[in-house]
């Protein structure tokens, strides 16, 4: 009875909140704890400061991730393994602007009788992503006198720009959100911007011309100046093609001058940020645009590029010539850079040669246009030659490709973080990881056969430093006659790398062989794993109810973050549960309709 009368006063608190914070401070702190999962989120961030002191903050912590979830609903899609490193508050916050800006129907549940104009304001702080988009004219209100205080909250959080259906942004007279922009890139804190759904030419023009940097020699002077003049010419873009839109005129002449048209609030003498754009994330339908522009970006550090139409050779060759010119600049600051939907067999070779100092490349190349492949130029490195490589990341099935990956390799000591999804012949890189690149902590290779490759995968174990790695659908099972023959040395090699903290083995048809996967909990001297992932390899109830009295029975001593998705466990839901349960003190189970929620606050001690 008495428990009854404590949730029934509880859950008044929470609703009444608006005349009853002031008490807050004054509850005991188990009363507080139980309180925090009824409040909304703007009251949440509001007690925050009592939560610390009564030191409740984890408990905080863990409501807000439940918060993020009932917003999010596909999370379980979106989010492998709960970080415990994770801002829930921030995600929260950011999610709940974006809603309250679009006033989607579904926020009144989460505002009760607050107003938008304090959700907005409370949550501003908290975006660091601001997405959008002409679907809705949310954007266009933050233009508005009511809602300045907000858009200089955003100048000082937003780090990222987001814009959907950039092409028609400026088709329906939007000063409004032009001046947004404006001052969110120009005089906020934006140093990445994301254009998606091919951009509108002059727009595109505009944002990318805060990519070219301080130093300009006179003929990149000239040209930049002249792509600035020649920006809202139709001759300008033809090169597009003729199924390129027509871009509407931008009268933008000079940066005084856009201060000074579009608001009288905005001065030029307010701080002016230059060169400030240093990350691009471009849809394009073409790469006249880009190749154009492209040698002009001396502060540009990260590109990325996803063709939403195929990019085939010739327009990929145009592409390299400006970067070339681009990289012969001694101001250049490109170190990130990544394409996909690109054809061009030579690619990973001409790109490493034009730019060897790049420390993050990753490229998803299709066939030619004519499924013909032709011989290529093998990548031939001088002896001494040290790329600046850190990360790689290649999804490609053209053959040449791969004849040109271990050269690669040899030459890039620095490697620490290596994808590689889709290509044949893979022993032929697998010896050369160990041999050459001593740095590397992450491997994760995705739809590639290792069903030869199993001594490889062993020896590459046992003389390395990994930290993460991921075979996910390498069919690894699917010609052994007796599966423990690779199994059982895998499991011990695995168990020698005290480095490893994460593993996947998703997607390879494991199925009851799962359970040998459990010894690498057994002995004195156990797997320092964390974070196991089993999805989708046909695990049957009964398989998983063994490989839960293995795990009980070696009780490992670090708690595991247990991803059990997309595996048939409802055909038998008793012998599900009965395995859950016995997982359930050593493990954080992700499954498809079941998450560890009912206990986490005792459980789920890494949220």
């Amino acid at each position: 009875m008495l428990s009854t009368l404590v949730s029934l006063s509880i859950r008044a608190v929470a609703q009444n909140m608006d005349l009853l914070e002031q008490k807050i401070p004054d509850l005991p702190a188990s009363l507080l704890k139980d309180l925090l999962p009824h409040l909304n989120m703007f009251y949440l961030d509001r007690i925050e400061k009592t939560a610390q002191l009564k030191r409740i903050s984890t408990s905080l912590q863990i409501v807000w991730a439940d918060k993020w979830r009932d917003l999010n609903h596909t999370w379980r899609c979106k989010l492998k393994f709960m970080q415990p490193e994770e801002n829930w508050k921030q995600k929260c916050l950011e999610s709940l602007f974006h809603m309250v800006l679009l006033r989607k129907a579904e926020v009144q549940n989460l505002l009760s009788n607050l107003s938008e104009h304090a959700v907005l304001s409370m949550s501003a702080k908290h975006v660091q992503v601001l997405t959008l988009t002409l679907a809705v004219r949310g954007g266009c209100r933050l233009a508005s006198p009511d809602h300045r205080p907000i858009l200089s909250l955003l100048e000082k959080s937003v780090r990222c720009l987001r814009l959907f259906d950039a092409e028609a942004l400026l088709q329906h007279g939007n000063a409004e959100l032009l001046f947004v922009l404006h001052r969110l890139i120009d005089h906020g804190s934006v140093t990445e911007v994301v254009l998606k759904k091919t951009p509108d030419c002059s727009l595109f023009s505009w944002i990318t011309f805060r990519c070219r940097g301080p130093y300009r020699t006179n003929s990149q002077s000239s040209a930049t100046t002249d792509s600035r003049e020649t920006s809202h010419n139709a001759d300008h873009w033809a090169e597009e093609g003729p199924s390129a839109p027509k871009c509407p005129r931008l009268d933008l002449y000079t940066d005084e001058k856009l201060c000074s048209i579009l608001s009288p609030l905005c001065s030029f003498n307010e701080r002016w940020h230059v060169d400030q754009i240093h990350s691009l994330d471009l849809e394009v339908r073409s790469l006249a645009t880009v190749s154009r522009l492209l040698p002009s970006w001396l502060s540009l550090k990260s590109l990325h590029l996803y063709g939403t139409q195929p990019l085939w050779e010739d327009e990929v060759a145009g592409f390299l010539a400006s970067l070339r010119k681009l990289c012969l600049n001694p101001h250049c600051s490109l170190r990130d850079l990544s394409m996909g939907n690109v054809s061009s067999q030579n690619l990973l070779a001409d790109l490493l040669t034009i730019n060897p100092s790049l420390h993050s490349l990753s490229l998803d190349i299709n066939p030619p246009r004519d499924n013909t492949v032709k011989p290529g130029q093998s990548l031939q490195f001088r002896q001494d030659t040290e790329l600046s490589l850190e990360k790689l990341s290649l999804k490609s099935a053209i053959v040449h490709t791969v004849k040109n990956f271990p050269a690669v390799l040899q030459h890039a000591p620095n490697l620490s973080s290596l994808y590689v999804s889709g290509i044949h012949h893979a022993h032929l890189f697998l010896h050369t990881l160990s041999e050459s690149n001593p740095l590397l902590k992450v491997l994760i290779l995705e739809d590639i056969s290792l069903t030869n490759c199993h001594q490889e995968i062993i020896h590459l174990i046992e003389n390395s430093n990994l930290e993460e790695l991921s075979l996910k659908d390498c069919r690894l099972l699917e010609r052994c006659t007796e599966k423990r023959d690779f199994l059982v040395p895998f499991v011990v090699a695995v168990r020698g790398l005290s480095s490893l903290h994460t593993l996947s083995l998703s997607q390879n048809r494991l199925a009851k062989s799962a359970i040998e996967i459990a010894d690498l909990f057994l002995g004195e001297c156990p797997s320092k794993i964390t974070k196991l992932d089993l999805s989708s390899n046909f695990i049957l109830p009964a398989d998983l109810l063994e490989f839960s009295q293995r795990v009980e029975m070696y009780r490992p001593t670090q708690r595991l973050t247990l991803d059990l998705r997309f595996n048939p466990l409802d055909r038998d839901p008793k012998v599900k549960s009965e395995a859950l349960k016995k997982l359930l003190p050593f493990c954080n189970i992700l499954t498809d309709d079941w998450d560890s929620r009912s206990t986490m606050a005792d459980h789920v001690s890494v949220m």
